[in-house]
């Protein structure tokens, strides 16, 4: 039974949407606290592995994580966008939403700064329904996480994507590039802020954000698995998705 990782790696080199303060004064830091000796200490530095100033050789290795909740691949929960008092938060996401029947739309065609849009969806003669979580497959994180271009050329998500996922019934949604227009090159600038989360979320259908390694699943028949840590009362968490063979 293949099971196939769709989680780009966590590491302190990960970039966040442009121009929002939250990112650019929290960055991601993965910092070894203790090691076990010298030979380890060596071979984390190679690695380009972040170790702390007072590093403590001991018996154990013990690190620190600090993350954003909605950076790398990530589980956006409905109060990401939602301030009424029954939008529920990561920890209180059933599971058996995370977990189904997973469907490849290829939409490896479009080109840096395209939209997918509905119609884009409908011509990969793909069927979606609510047994299924769509995974939205243009190629973006596979092509470009990790370069200027991610976030500078970015493919997005149109508002008419998010209408069709919507009149299908789907209980979640897996993509690999950034689910609103990009605001920050000016794309749909005008526009209210978060229309497709809002939608989504609003309307019952979980966002899994920045799913990679899709080409592995061509013509395959799998299970999606997303597991986000159970974080009490918060919008979203990192998450590792997962694709099991049938």
């Amino acid at each position: 039974m293949p099971v196939f990782d769709l989680t780009l790696p966590i590491n302190r080199h990960m970039r966040g949407i442009p121009s929002l303060r939250e990112y650019e004064e929290n960055p991601t830091k993965c910092v070894v606290l203790t090691c076990m000796g010298e030979k380890q200490k060596q071979r984390l530095l190679r690695q380009g592995v972040e170790l702390s100033d007072d590093l403590e050789l001991t018996l154990h290795m013990t690190s620190r994580l600090e993350i954003l909740t909605h950076i790398g691949t990530h589980v956006d929960a409905p109060c990401h966008f939602l301030d009424e008092d029954d939008r529920r938060s990561v920890d209180q996401i059933p599971p058996d939403q995370l977990v189904g029947p997973g469907r490849v739309v290829p939409l490896t065609h479009l080109q840096p700064r395209q939209a997918v849009t509905a119609d884009a969806i409908i011509a990969t003669g793909v069927e979606i329904d609510s047994s299924v979580i769509p995974v939205l497959y243009t190629g973006w994180t596979e092509r470009a996480w990790g370069t200027d271009a991610f976030w500078n050329e970015s493919i997005y998500l149109d508002v008419s994507a998010a209408g069709l996922l919507l009149d299908k019934g789907v209980k979640a949604v897996a993509l690999d590039c950034f689910p609103e227009a990009p605001f920050w090159l000016g794309i749909e600038a005008d526009q209210p802020p978060g229309r497709n989360h809002k939608a989504l979320l609003g309307n019952g259908a979980i966002i899994i954000q920045m799913v990679t390694n899709i080409r592995q699943l061509k013509g395959r028949d799998f299970t999606l698995v997303a597991a986000p840590l159970p974080l009490e009362g918060l919008d979203g968490s990192p998450a590792r998705v997962l694709a099991i063979v049938d």
